[in-house]
């Protein structure tokens, strides 16, 4: 019984919450003893749980820096032609590859991970990742609307599905105010900086 609510613990934080629901945990831990330890059982009964569905689970789950740069990657569709550079990204944000000693791993809780350094970190990657300064990276500039307003949702729904607050929306057009007028007047530019807030967003940092 110890290792059903152990393994089921370790699944519930993993997919829902740091701090899973008792009931939730119980009920997959019942699956897990009644199905001899089946794991793809013990997941049918998260997924279909009400818990797993419900809006306090929503982006409950901050990323790992690997989850980040990885989603930033793949977000923006970029081309890697040299990843060690993006490998030692993830050792100034505090997750080397393979460095993790116990055999643990890494914690997947936003309470390792969440830090005004790191937070920081994370802005000035997502500044520099979209700007095209971090080697071995391509990014194809955006073509988008000459409007700052009209380039934003482009962009937020690219990269969050559109799915970004209004203090943050707001946030990033003032952002966008201050840049210099002259470079901000190229569009590709103009794009660049928004993608590198967005990345660096409250709401992007979420699974």
């Amino acid at each position: 019984p110890s290792t059903a609510k152990f393994i089921s613990t370790k699944l519930a934080v993993r997919f829902v919450s740091d701090d899973p629901p008792a009931a939730l945990v119980q009920r997959m831990s019942e699956t897990f003893l009644k199905k001899n330890g089946d794991i793809r059982e013990v997941l049918k009964t998260m997924l279909a749980s009400p818990e797993f569905w419900s809006s306090e689970s929503y982006r409950a789950k901050v990323k790992t820096p690997l989850e980040f740069v990885v989603s930033s990657v793949r977000g923006c569709g970029a081309e890697v032609t040299d990843a060690a550079p993006l490998a030692r990204q993830l050792q100034n944000l505090g997750m080397p590859l393979y460095g993790m000693q116990p055999p643990t791993g890494y914690s997947s809780k936003a309470d390792a991970w969440v830090n005004s350094a790191a937070l920081l970190g994370r802005m000035n990657f997502a500044l520099a990742f979209s700007a095209g300064k971090v080697k071995g990276i391509q990014i194809e500039a955006e073509n988008g609307p000459a409007d700052s307003q009209d380039a934003l949702a482009m962009l937020q729904n690219k990269l969050s599905l559109g799915n970004i607050s209004q203090q943050t929306h707001d946030t990033i057009l003032t952002q966008l105010q201050n840049v210099n007028r002259q470079k901000a007047s190229d569009n590709g530019h103009e794009a660049q900086v928004i993608e590198g807030l967005l990345l660096g967003s409250p709401e992007f940092q979420k699974q």
